[in-house]
């Protein structure tokens, strides 16, 4: 039996959500580089596999089924929980891991072997991504954590896609616009000032490209009617896959963003971003970018701010105090 065969075997449980996908990058990384005799597989949402194939770290990747639990063969020793849920603890325990590792909490604490304490509030830097890593050093399967400049990982999509995303864009200097958000309405800018952001890139001589989920598709579709020049505002929600997706935003001068997981996916993939941070905390989720290719926005001199609500109380003024000027102005320092 070959050294590979005899190895230990690992499964990670993936997060459930595109960025969160993308923060956990550097945990998967670190535990891989911890220990190489050992064979990880990280199991993910069907959507979200991608993420760990073209961040290419050595892993092996498997789907998560819509329903029912996943069939891991072979059995792992240990499971390492990156999500926060009971669900995560249900998958674990039936893998037949013996070590399940993951953060107490959610009532699954019973289900987890051991479950890992979370660290004081103020103990670690602020990004997300060191949660992640945290859980790895507290269960003792790495030893320290990296500095914030560390983080980064790329993702690295099919040269031909980027090929063919370039050649429909003919060349032309294009920036993609994600005006969407999933957690709710307090982190999107006003819609009308994405549409005339459009215009006014359009008026500049560039091409825009609206991207999204397919829920996002109508609102997509609706900004680029209101730029007012169809012709030169594209709307891509909805029509790609992850991949496509990764693709389109190498082959674009810069994406422009509410904080969201394309806006993560644009970073990791080395193409600037210009992102708009409102009701959430930028110091705990910007997006991991190369050196110069991130300009985080936000409204100075509200005290609101972040809030993390879904909808805003009040008048949105971590939205509104940003306008289009401020975002064509950090566009231009980073495209």
């Amino acid at each position: 039996m070959t050294a590979a065969r005899s190895a230990p075997y690992g499964l990670i449980l993936a997060p459930n959500w595109l960025g969160d996908a993308i923060m956990s990058l550097p945990a998967v990384r670190a535990l891989r580089a911890a220990a190489p005799p050992s064979r990880w597989t990280v199991a993910a949402r069907a959507s979200l596999a991608p993420v760990y194939e073209l961040a290419r770290l050595g892993v092996g990747v498997v789907a998560l089924p819509e329903r029912g639990a996943p069939r891991i063969v072979p059995r792992p020793e240990t499971a390492i929980l990156f999500p926060n849920s009971f669900h995560a603890a249900l998958l674990a325990l039936r893998s037949g891991a013996r070590r399940r590792i993951g953060y107490a909490g959610q009532w699954r604490s019973h289900l987890l072997r051991p479950a890992i304490a979370r660290a004081a509030r103020g103990a670690l830097p602020g990004h997300e991504s060191f949660q992640y890593l945290e859980l790895l050093r507290r269960a003792g399967l790495i030893e320290a954590l990296p500095d914030e400049a560390g983080l980064y990982v790329p993702l690295h999509p099919d040269p031909e896609a980027v090929a063919q995303w370039r050649q429909r864009f003919a060349g032309e200097r294009v920036i993609a616009i994600h005006a969407g958000a999933t957690f709710g309405g307090a982190k999107r800018w006003l819609p009308e000032r994405f549409a005339a952001l459009a215009a006014a890139l359009v008026a500049q001589g560039a091409q825009v490209a609206m991207i999204g989920s397919g829920a996002e598709r109508t609102l997509a579709q609706q900004l680029a009617a209101a730029a007012g020049a169809p012709e030169r505002v594209l709307n891509f929600a909805g029509d790609t896959t992850l991949e496509e997706l990764a693709a389109l935003l190498t082959a674009a001068q810069a994406l422009v963003a509410n904080d969201s997981g394309p806006m993560h996916l644009a970073a990791a993939v080395g193409t600037p971003v210009v992102a708009l941070f409102g009701s959430t905390n930028e110091r705990e989720t910007y997006p991991v970018a190369l050196p110069g290719r991130l300009r985080l926005l936000k409204a100075p001199g509200v005290a609101c701010s972040p809030c993390k609500l879904r909808e805003c109380p009040i008048d949105h003024r971590c939205m509104t105090r940003i306008e289009v000027a401020d975002v064509l102005r950090a566009l231009a320092e980073v495209a």
